[in-house]
Formats: C-alpha cells, sequence, structure tokens
C-alpha cells in the first residue's frame, strides 16, 4: 500500500475551470433577468411597467411597458370643481397600437378629430376627482415608440413612449 494519498482520476482541469466561469455567467444573467421582471419591465406588473402623465390637473396612468395581446388599463383621473363635461382625446398613434375593449363609465359620445378619438363624458354635480378607465390590448408588439398627446378637457400631455413586448 501506497503512502500517496492522491486519486488518479483523468480530469480536464481546464474544461472544468470554464464550465465553472460559464455556470456563473449563466447565474448572473438569470439574476439580471429577474430584477428586470421584478421591476416591471417586462409588463404585466411592477413598479415600471406604468407611467404618468398630467394634463393639466388631470392625472393619467398609461401603461409603459406593455404586452402583446395582453389585457391592459388606461386610468384617467380628473378633479372636477363644477359641473360639466370631461372631454378626453385618445390620439391616433394610440388608437393604431391599441384596441379599445371596453370604457367605464361609458362616453355619452365618441367623435373622430384629425387629432384622434374625442370622448365625451357626463360629469355629476359635486367636487371629487372623477376616474375613467379604458381597457386595452395591444394589437402588435411595438418597440419603443412614442404613442402621441392625449388631451384632457383641452389640456395636452407631453409625447408617452411605450414599448409592447411580444
Amino acid at each position: 500500500m501506497s503512502s500517496d494519498s492522491s486519486v488518479d482520476v483523468d480530469a480536464d482541469r481546464p474544461l472544468q475551470e470554464r464550465h465553472w466561469a460559464i455556470s456563473r455567467v449563466s447565474w448572473l444573467i438569470m439574476l439580471a433577468l429577474l430584477l428586470v421582471a421584478a421591476l416591471g419591465l417586462t409588463g404585466s406588473g411592477g413598479v415600471l411597467s406604468r407611467q404618468q402623465a398630467t394634463a393639466g390637473a388631470a392625472e393619467l396612468d398609461v401603461p409603459r411597458v406593455s404586452r402583446w395581446a395582453a389585457a391592459d388599463n388606461l386610468a384617467v383621473r380628473v378633479p372636477q370643481d363644477t359641473t360639466g363635461d370631461i372631454e378626453i382625446t385618445v390620439p391616433n398613434e394610440f388608437a393604431e397600437m391599441f384596441a379599445i375593449e371596453s370604457i367605464a363609465p361609458q362616453p355619452s359620445s365618441v367623435s373622430a378629430t384629425p387629432n384622434g378619438h374625442r370622448y365625451q363624458f357626463e360629469s355629476s354635480p359635486g367636487p371629487g376627482k372623477r376616474s375613467i378607465v379604458f381597457s386595452i390590448r395591444a394589437s402588435r408588439p411595438s418597440l419603443p415608440t412614442h404613442i402621441g398627446r392625449f388631451a384632457v378637457n383641452g389640456e395636452t400631455t407631453g409625447e408617452l413612449p411605450i414599448v409592447v413586448l411580444p
């Protein structure tokens, strides 16, 4: 019996070290993808999946990252001090990319304008915020695209970028 305690195994040490390096890089990539998904950059929730915009005193909650053929929402909150109608113009660029499936509450009238579709809503008397929710669905995937300017009671938002992932 020999006093040498080493194991005589044919091992390719450089191959094993490359395998370990590739495994570590793969784990870092998976961790990065998990972080991106948790932040909402893959759509369907997360802090970065939505964007807020203002049009005068109105607040819009618009998706920043959406999924192709998945249901999403566009919410408009309008502070109202007096009675009067609420008028929302949805830009043509947005209408080309998203289908509006339903609107709550229902608009009293809809008209097509050169800037987009104008939705007219009746408002009940009394002060407070009014909320209008558009249920939308992306009709095609797209890279970062500007979807135009929304208008609420004559006040417009800035250009809003949106990404639609497959």
